[in-house]
């Protein structure tokens, strides 16, 4: 199954160096019985203060760059078709999250974001093994039993441009591609007759996305991201989208929870996948 990421840059402040006029005394007073400070050369003007005070606030770098790790975890069922035994029909997936639950083995998810100035760049990496004999419907009236294991990787690259950029909202564009990896068996068993298939496939589709990120006021965001890929080359489709609400923790921490819904048809030869996937998702955004 294919469980993908979200990210938000890493914020550098700098402070800035103030400096204090020097007052003049009157060299008369010096020499004659000390006058009480005029208000005027006690303390600088108000807009000196103001100034000064401006210039201490600690201000973000936008030459430097900022870097933010995201774990999360996706709790996505599945629905769809895949074959990879030949004259046999595909079999049918209608896996829920329960069922991916108990056919699960391992997995990773893990996800970075370096972002600088406009420049944004975003990867991800994943890793899941599943072997399940709940959820699989099989059509040929010849078997009763099945069995599927599923190993997938998947690599996304994915580099662009903030194209907004202010207090209100950040819209970024982006574009590049998704290293898929795959490598599926399915085992068939009937009273007369049984059959199994493995493939390992290998594919790149290329990919356009675009992400947009709001506060909401306080400690609250929100965020939407979609990407689409294939048709070109790769996959026939391939689409997701993202959306969800962000809540700081401390100045580096925050958590999300949002929901995903993922589309992936990708046929050749004797392998097939063609499969939606759809949850809730949780992150966790560590600022570098």
């Amino acid at each position: 199954m294919r469980p993908y990421g979200l990210a938000c840059g890493l914020t550098t402040l700098l402070l800035a160096n103030t400096s204090l006029q020097a007052q003049a005394t009157d060299p008369a007073a010096e020499t004659t019985q000390s006058a009480p400070a005029d208000a005027s050369t006690a303390a600088p003007p108000a807009s000196t203060e103001a100034s000064t005070a401006q210039q201490a606030e600690p201000t973000e770098d936008k030459n430097k760059w900022q870097f933010a790790t995201i774990g999360y975890a996706w709790f996505a069922g599945a629905k769809g078709k895949t074959d990879v035994i030949g004259p046999v029909a595909p079999v049918a997936l209608d896996l829920s999250f329960g069922d991916v639950i108990k056919a699960f083995k391992f997995a990773f998810m893990g996800a970075a974001e370096a972002r600088k100035d406009r420049l944004v760049f975003l990867g991800d990496l994943t890793f899941i093994h599943l072997d399940a004999k709940k959820g699989i419907g099989i059509r040929d009236p010849d078997f009763l039993e099945a069995e599927l294991d599923s190993r997938t990787a998947e690599i996304t690259a994915l580099g662009g441009y903030r194209v907004v950029q202010d207090d209100s909202v950040n819209v970024d564009l982006l574009a590049g591609g998704r290293m898929n990896f795959f490598k599926t068996t399915v085992q068939l068993d009937g009273p007369n007759r049984s059959a199994d298939g493995s493939v390992t496939q290998n594919w790149l589709d290329p990919l356009i996305a675009a992400r947009v990120i709001a506060p909401l006021g306080g400690k609250w965001g929100f965020s939407v991201y979609g990407d689409l890929g294939g048709i070109i080359f790769g996959s026939d489709l391939t689409w997701q989208g993202i959306a969800g609400f962000n809540y700081q923790l401390n100045r580096k921490m925050t958590i999300g929870l949002g929901w995903r819904y993922f589309k992936v048809n990708y046929d050749n030869g004797d392998f097939l996948y063609n499969v939606r996937q759809s949850g809730p998702l949780l992150t966790f955004r560590s600022k570098l």
